[in-house]
């Protein structure tokens, strides 16, 4: 058993060289040259008989042996392992709920979960609760076909298995809604009478639009669909006892149909058919009726998309700022804005405004409590616009950077820091849905839920880390920031302002980030500029951010740290007047794709 073992790894290396570094592979043939020089000597020194030859070639050998473990080290799995189990057997389950459209089941074979999670049509239907977002959902899921065009090919610890899939092509479904829209129309005008189908100004009801897209709607996706097809490798990895499915781009754009790329569960597709049927429908009735298209980023884009330059804007006169929202009065709605243009804003400071389908950013400067305040008022159409970003990407990354850069990298409209949690070891550290840090017994965390809401937890409330996890999931959390203290929760101004970080009770540059009403924003920072008062206490923080009206306001990082990004640059004046490299940021993007600007 030993030697058949031993022959397998030998057989195993001539398919692991290639993938070693170059390092490694110098250092086997180093180490090659060495076992025949010593082999060599040893067989002199044993005739000479100053030396016993057996128990030297099996020490040469060992060490040999164990310096070419080492060698391999970065592929040493697949000196040894041998997989169990067959990968065609994961493969027929994962194409078997495919063409059954078991949807939910496919993506737990394809990411070993067990989901209770789940939407389907129904979820679908929920988002913006339009039947047709339901229509699409059930459409796709009852189109695809799948069959194996070849053999599987198992290499090593993968399997490649080729197949074709055959799914329901979704542009083309719209398009003959598109066609079939006027005759429904037709149908429904033809059946009542003309003063239920007009109104006033002789423009059809909201019904007749309605019912005449619904009808066609149906009309098309409750019949067979126009299948697209598609050839591809499925690739499994085996890792852990266990064949895991890749879940590759290509894979996850054909279980979305094509238009709904990059969806990790059958909740996350249902959210994004809900979107592109809300979008088409747009795009159908753009004539008629209207209706805002629906925008969102992925959950597990790194960052947003890139905003248009034909976007940005300077507001040369504040009493222009009617004309400056028009076109954003759907993410407006009925709030107030904060920006108001008979404050006394800083002398020969620019006033700057971002707006299309999605956002609406503006930033300015203004003198309040005698301090030098710097705002951005924002509307978001989509909480998924709201991100935090963190030097690298990954937890725990030993480069830090300008917030000016991290704010580049994110496509960032506007940015501003954020704890710095690299700065210090304490607080409660939650990014993508996971806790990496508890240590909260001293600070207040700032925690932002998939709504876009700001949720608090004080200090010695969550310092177990699985019970802080626990209440992560609970409250769908995306990622917290913890600095602190909670400025103003729900309305309510906290009293109790003594806090462990911060010089509390000292005149220092701020930094704050506020929360006015649903998807609306104030973020806020207050430098040193002569000749104010040096910046303010945390109580005058609290007091601007409470009279601009704030109903959850927290303090991030202040000092040097503080700084507020408007297009990739500072905005707002930092101590020293030099920007300090930081570990994270919280800003907000366009969630319009490019090819849409």
């Amino acid at each position: 058993m030993f030697f058949e073992i031993l022959k397998e790894c030998f057989l195993r290396m001539d398919h692991v060289l290639p993938k070693l570094p170059a390092g490694h592979v110098r250092l086997l043939y180093i180490l090659i040259a060495f076992v025949v020089a010593a082999l060599l000597l040893a067989v002199f020194f044993s005739v000479r008989r100053s030396l016993r030859f057996l128990p030297a070639v099996i020490s040469i050998l060992t060490a040999a042996a164990v310096l070419v473990i080492c060698i391999f080290y970065p592929e040493l799995d697949l000196l040894y392992a041998h997989p169990a189990g067959d990968p065609a057997e994961k493969t027929d389950a994962f194409l078997t709920a495919v063409n059954e459209g078991r949807i939910g089941d496919a993506y737990d074979i394809l990411y070993g979960t067990v989901s209770t999670d789940r939407s389907g049509a129904e979820g679908a239907r929920a988002v913006f609760g339009d039947d047709t977002a339901a229509m699409y959902y059930s459409f796709l899921t009852k189109s695809f076909r799948c069959e194996y065009t070849g053999e599987i090919n198992v290499i090593d610890l993968n399997a490649f298995v080729p197949v074709r899939v055959w799914y329901a092509d979704m542009t083309d479904a719209s398009a003959r809604i598109d066609e079939g829209f006027d005759v429904q129309l037709d149908r429904v005008v033809q059946a009542n009478s003309r003063k239920d189908v007009y109104g006033d100004d002789d423009s059809y009801e909201g019904w007749v639009i309605e019912q005449a897209y619904t009808d066609a709607a149906a009309g098309v996706l409750s019949g067979d669909a126009p299948e697209c097809c598609r050839d591809m490798v499925i690739t499994l990895s085996y890792a852990d006892g266990d064949w895991m499915i890749d879940p590759s781009d290509e894979l996850l754009d054909i279980l979305g149909g094509g238009v709904c790329p990059g969806a990790s569960s059958e909740k996350n597709l249902s959210e994004k058919i809900a979107l592109y049927a809300n979008n088409s429908k747009s795009n159908i009735l753009a004539d008629l009726v209207y209706i805002p298209k629906l925008y969102s980023i992925p959950e597990d884009a790194l960052c947003g998309y890139e905003p248009c330059e034909d976007k940005y804007h300077e507001l040369e006169d504040p009493h222009l700022i009617t004309e400056a929202i028009a076109g954003s009065e759907h993410l407006i709605g009925d709030a107030d804005l904060v920006f108001d243009p008979d404050v006394t804003f800083a002398t020969g400071q620019r006033i700057y405004y971002y707006a299309d389908d999605s956002i609406f950013a503006i930033v300015w400067k203004e003198y309040c409590n005698n301090c030098y305040c710097n705002f951005a008022e924002v509307f978001i159409s989509d909480p998924s616009q709201l991100k935090r970003k963190i030097a690298g990407d990954t937890y725990g990354y030993g480069t830090q950077l300008y917030a000016s850069s991290m704010a580049a990298q994110a496509n960032a409209v506007v940015a501003m820091n954020g704890d710095f949690y690299k700065f210090r070891p304490l607080g409660l550290c939650v990014y993508d849905r996971t806790v990496y840090r508890c240590e909260a017994a001293s600070l207040d965390t700032c925690f932002f839920d998939t709504q876009g809401n700001m949720i608090f937890s004080y200090a010695g409330e969550l310092t177990d880390k699985d019970e802080a996890q626990r209440f992560v999931d609970e409250n769908d959390i995306l990622f917290s920031v913890s600095f602190g203290p909670v400025l103003i929760d729900n309305g309510v101004p906290k009293e109790n302002l003594n806090y462990r970080i911060g010089e509390t009770m000292q005149r220092y540059s701020r930094s704050a980030i506020g929360q006015l009403g649903q998807n609306h924003y104030l973020l806020m920072t207050i430098g040193h500029v002569y000749p104010y008062k040096e910046c303010c206490t945390l109580k005058g923080a609290q007091d601007i951010m409470l009279l601009k009206g704030c109903v959850n306001a927290y303090t991030l990082d202040g000092g040097q740290t503080a700084e507020l990004i408007w297009r990739d640059r500072p905005y707002s004046y930092v101590d020293w007047g030099v920007e300090r490299t930081i570990s994270d940021i919280i800003y907000f993007a366009t969630a319009v794709p490019e090819d849409e600007q």
